[in-house]
C-alpha cells in the first residue's frame, strides 16, 4: 500500500537529516566510510520511521523489531538513525570514532544503545540474524528480524557463494 504524501514528506525530511549528520560526523572524525551509509539512508529511513517497531526508552524491550546492521562501515548512519529515533543526543555524535566514545568505528553492543550486535568481521550478519529470529520464534514473539548487508560483505565469511 502506497504511503501517503505527508508521511512521504516526512520520511524524505528525515533522509535529509540523516544525510547530514553522517557527513558532519565523518567530517569531526576527520575518517570513516561515508558512502556505505549514504547508500542505506531511505533503507533504514523506512524501517525505523514506518515498519519496525522499538522502544527507545527501553532498548533491550523483548518484544522488539531487531535490525542486524551487518555492514559495520556504515556506523555513521546507524548512530544518526537511533539518534534521531530517540535512542541518545544528536549533539554527542560528533565524539564518533574519538576515543571514550561509544560511537566507535564499528558498532559496539555493550557501549550504544539500540545497537543488536557487535560487528568487526565481515559475513556473519545473515548468520546471527537467523539465530536471532530463531531464538524470537522460540520465545513465541510477534516480532521481525530484518539484516542489512553491503554487498563486499557478501564474498567474506560465511555468505561467500563461490
Amino acid at each position: 500500500m502506497p504511503l501517503p504524501e505527508s508521511k512521504l514528506t516526512e520520511l524524505k525530511a528525515i533522509c535529509k537529516d540523516l544525510r547530514k549528520s553522517i557527513l558532519k560526523m565523518a567530517h569531526a572524525a576527520k575518517s570513516g566510510h561515508p558512502g556505505g551509509s549514504l547508500s542505506a539512508v531511505e533503507i533504514l529511513a523506512v524501517l525505523y520511521f514506518e515498519i519496525m517497531k522499538y522502544d527507545p526508552q527501553n532498548p533491550n524491550w523483548h518484544e522488539r523489531d531487531r535490525l542486524i546492521v551487518s555492514k559495520g562501515h556504515s556506523t555513521p548512519l546507524i548512530y544518526s538513525v537511533l539518534a534521531k529515533a530517540g535512542y541518545y543526543k544528536g549533539d554527542d555524535l560528533l565524539t564518533f570514532r574519538q576515543l571514550g566514545s561509544p560511537y566507535q568505528g564499528h558498532t559496539d553492543r555493550l557501549r550504544a544503545p539500540g545497537i543488536e550486535t557487535s560487528t568487526g568481521s565481515l559475513g556473519h550478519g545473515t548468520s546471527f540474524a537467523v539465530g536471532a529470529a530463531l531464538g524470537c520464534r522460540l520465545d513465541k514473539l510477534n516480532n521481525r528480524v530484518y539484516v542489512l548487508q553491503s554487498d563486499g560483505e557478501l564474498q567474506e565469511g560465511s555468505t561467500t557463494m563461490q
